[in-house]
């Protein structure tokens, strides 16, 4: 009986840890062409759509009427076009800290102090955060305050790599929402974000934006339902022939 309980043990553990395996990599990005905010030109790319972007994040459709209203952007100088896809990595908001922002985001190695003496990634990420988290609160259906949220996220990763920005740049919303943030204590911690996630691709600058969402990442990919079951039943045929085996030994002996 013992032999046959860990038997079972160690598959139900290979279950496991095919699907934390499976749970790591890559996530599917899709922008459709639709967005949210308005137009904003205040910028040095000239006008620019803000907001929230519609597409899909590793299959589960974003935008107006979805569960979740699209994607946010925090990344001004790189770009993304109608029709595109690509992969990115996903991070829990909550699971980035002092210790992996550095490799784990595109900015959390950025000059931070260029915004607030002093400042680090993680503080950077706290105030980016906090706005991404106020657009997903606030912002749907007011494309004026998705506006300013942008123009605001954009400011302060512009700033952090170096860009000479002036805060008058941005409308007078987006001033107002850059030196909140600016005080730390206005922004929670990121473990506090457990329901918001990360699409970056901190290894390739110059690939599509990074983006912040609400589609957890942490789902079996394409085949990887079909593996768990397959495992599952391997771990009953197994069981029953272990059990039988046991039984007719009990009757042979």
């Amino acid at each position: 009986m013992k032999k046959y309980w860990l038997f079972l043990l160690a598959l139900a553990l290979l279950l496991s840890a095919s699907s934390v395996v499976a749970q790591i990599g890559n996530t599917l990005m899709y922008f459709n062409g639709g967005y949210q905010g308005n137009v904003w030109s205040g910028g040095p790319e000239g006008s620019v759509a803000t907001g929230f972007y519609d597409g899909s994040i590793n299959g589960v459709n974003v935008g107006p009427g979805q569960t979740s209203p699209g994607f946010i952007c925090d990344d001004y100088y790189d770009s993304i076009s109608t029709g595109e896809h690509w992969t990115a990595t996903g991070y829990q908001i909550s699971s980035l800290n002092a210790s992996n922002i550095g490799t784990d985001s595109l900015f959390g190695n950025a000059n931070w102090s260029n915004v607030v003496s002093g400042w680090t990634g993680v503080q950077g990420y706290q105030a980016l955060a906090y706005l991404v988290n106020d657009m997903f609160t606030n912002g749907t259906g007011n494309s004026a305050l998705q506006s300013s949220i942008s123009q605001a996220l954009w400011y302060l990763t512009s700033v952090a790599t170096g860009h000479n920005w002036s805060l008058s740049s941005l409308d007078s919303a987006a001033q107002s929402l850059v030196l909140y943030v600016e005080n730390i204590s206005h922004d929670p911690a990121l473990s506090t974000y457990t329901g918001l996630y990360l699409y970056t691709q901190p290894f390739n600058p110059n690939g599509p934006q990074e983006m912040w969402g609400q589609i957890q990442i942490l789902s079996l990919p394409e085949g990887g339902s079909a593996l768990a079951y397959l495992l599952i039943g391997a771990l009953a045929w197994m069981g029953a022939v272990w059990q039988s085996r046991r039984v007719t030994g009990a009757r042979s002996g």
